[in-house]
């Protein structure tokens, strides 16, 4: 993990020395799928390092009016953001990147996938009045799996799952890994050596 935090940080550095102002901190922080006309951000670099077997990384296109990132987190294994809406409730979307799907129970179904090359399923939850409605979303793909975890305050689900749908998107590990090289004259690597001879 300290190797993943100096990358990051390398990658932060070198961002933001044009011009240090906090909003592009802020931004790096972020999981967005382009900065700065440039693809990913050190966050999604965390993200490849904590999960390195996975060839794509989620990440967010674009942020729909009402909607904000919150809650990141990364460790060995791991990668996780939220989206808070201003309709919906706070992170009425946990997004999870993981080496492998933990589908629960038999309620699991595939439906067709709007990524290319991956595989999608859904699990609807309840729609109850004063729970809300709850829901899983999966996409599995090469070396890794990400849920999308709906959990919204209110009945309505139609319209913010398609602004979800709008939002979220992929961006692809050999892009992250040309970022890091790029951004640092090539002194950094995305991927431990032994790690990119097992891929």
């Amino acid at each position: 993990m300290r190797r993943l935090l100096a990358v990051a940080a390398a990658c932060l550095l070198l961002v933001g020395c044009a011009r240090p102002v906090a909003s592009e901190f802020t931004q790096a922080r972020q999981p967005f799928c382009e900065a700065g006309g440039e693809p990913g951000t050190p966050f999604l670099i965390l993200m490849a390092q904590a999960v390195p077997s996975a060839s794509q990384l989620p990440c967010v296109e674009v942020l729909p009016a009402g909607w904000s990132v919150s809650n990141t987190f990364v460790r060995d294994g791991r990668g996780r953001f939220a989206l808070d809406s201003d309709r919906v409730g706070m992170r009425a979307v946990q997004v999870v990147l993981e080496r492998t799907c933990p589908f629960e129970g038999d309620k699991v179904t595939r439906v067709a996938s709007d990524e290319p090359g991956m595989r999608r399923y859904e699990q609807i939850g309840e729609v109850r009045p004063g729970v809300g409605f709850t829901g899983t979303r999966f996409y599995l793909f090469k070396g890794g799996c990400v849920t999308y975890r709906f959990q919204f305050k209110t009945e309505e689900r139609a319209g913010p799952i398609g602004e979800v749908t709008l939002a979220l998107s992929f961006i692809s590990r050999d892009m992250l890994r040309d970022l890091v090289q790029e951004t640092t004259d090539r002194r950094a690597q995305l991927d431990h050596p032994a790690q990119a001879g097992n891929r």
